[in-house]
C-alpha cells in the first residue's frame, strides 16, 4: 500500500522532506492522489508531523524522543534551501533571457568574413575616389584664363541666339504648313520625319543649366 511505503521511505531517511521530494520518491508504483492521501492519513494518525511554510508543505517522522527543537531547526533549514534555490532558478532564468537577447543581437551583426569583404570592398572604392580626386586635380592645375572664358561664353551666346533664331523660323514655317494641312500637328510632323525638342527629352532649361 502506498501509506506502508511512503512511512517506510521516511523512517528510513528520518528526515524533514517536502510533499515534492516523497512524490518523486514513492510515486513510481503510486499515484499522486494516492500518495497524498498516504501522507494525510499518517499526519492524522500521529506517524508524521506536518508543517506549513508558506505554500510549501514539510513532513517528518514522530518520535517520541524527538527533540523538537532540532526538528523545528532542521525544518526552517529546508525552507531556506527552497527560497536559495528559488532564488538562483530566478537568476539563471534572468541570466539565460539576458543571453538569448545578446545572441539574436550578435546574429543581425556581419560575421567576420562579411565584415572583412566589406572593409575591401570599401578599400577599393577609396582607392577608386583618389584615382578620380587625383585625376580632377591634374585636369585644374592650368585653369584657362579670363580672356578663354569671355570667349567660350560669347562664342556659346552666338550659337545659343542662333538656335533660337533657326527654331523660331522652323515653328513659323510648320505653323503656316499647319493652316492648309487637312490633318493633325502629330500626324505632320510623323509624315515629314520631324522630331522637336521634346520629343528627345531635350529643353532649353537644362541647356542652361549645363553652362
Amino acid at each position: 500500500m502506498a501509506t506502508d511505503e511512503v512511512l517506510r521511505f521516511m523512517e528510513t531517511q528520518n528526515r524533514p522532506f517536502s510533499v515534492n521530494d516523497i512524490m518523486q520518491n514513492v510515486q513510481k508504483e503510486h499515484g499522486k492522489t494516492a500518495v497524498q492521501k498516504a501522507l494525510d492519513k499518517l499526519v492524522n494518525e500521529n506517524k508524521l508531523f506536518e508543517k506549513i511554510y508558506g505554500k510549501q508543505k514539510v513532513y517528518c517522522v514522530v518520535q517520541e524522543d524527538i527533540d523538537t527543537l532540532n526538528m523545528e531547526n532542521d525544518l526552517k533549514k529546508l525552507d531556506r534551501e527552497i527560497n536559495e534555490a528559488t532564488t538562483n532558478l530566478k537568476a539563471k532564468e534572468d541570466e539565460l533571457h539576458k543571453n538569448l537577447i545578446e545572441l539574436s543581437s550578435l546574429q543581425k551583426k556581419l560575421t567576420t568574413n562579411e565584415a572583412r569583404n566589406n572593409v575591401n570592398d570599401l578599400k577599393k572604392e577609396i582607392e577608386n575616389l583618389k584615382d578620380q580626386l587625383d585625376d580632377y586635380v591634374e585636369s585644374t592645375e592650368n585653369p584657362i584664363s579670363n580672356d578663354e572664358k569671355l570667349k567660350i561664353i560669347a562664342e556659346y551666346e552666338r550659337y545659343w541666339k542662333e538656335y533660337r533664331k533657326r527654331k523660331r523660323m522652323c515653328k513659323d514655317m510648320l505653323d503656316t504648313i499647319l493652316e492648309g494641312y487637312p490633318k493633325s500637328k502629330k500626324h505632320l510632323f510623323e509624315e515629314i520625319g520631324i522630331e522637336t525638342d521634346e520629343d528627345v527629352g531635350f529643353t532649353l532649361e537644362e541647356i542652361k543649366l549645363k553652362i
